[in-house]
């Protein structure tokens, strides 16, 4: 939900069409979704449902609380799903997860 203040006080998000404010930054090609689809087929079911959320914006006590989880697992997972993805912070993997199709 902090992205969402974020990126609409700097003028991208609700006044923009779904999709478009990412399209402006980062543009995909087929190799870059059929890397990330590899990529995300090292993740469990439950990671990707978390990565999903993640994707989303939502915090770490935001996909526990949607996914009836504790907070501490979900940081274990986003940990994982950092280490398997090979990125460093929570928007590559986000960046990642809408290459691959997991979003839109």
């Amino acid at each position: 939900m902090l992205w969402v203040a974020v990126l609409a006080a700097i003028g991208i998000g609700a006044m923009s069409a779904p999709g478009t404010s990412l399209d402006r930054y980062h543009a995909t090609n087929q190799p870059q979704v059929t890397a990330a689809q590899a990529r995300l087929e090292g993740l469990t079911p439950r990671e990707r449902d978390i990565l999903a959320l993640l994707a989303q914006g939502d915090s770490n006590a935001d996909i526990a609380t949607c996914l009836a989880m504790r907070e501490s697992p979900v940081k274990a997972h986003v940990s994982r799903i950092l280490t398997a993805l090979e990125v460093t912070n929570r928007v590559q993997a986000a960046l990642v997860a809408r290459d691959a199709g997991l979003t839109t």
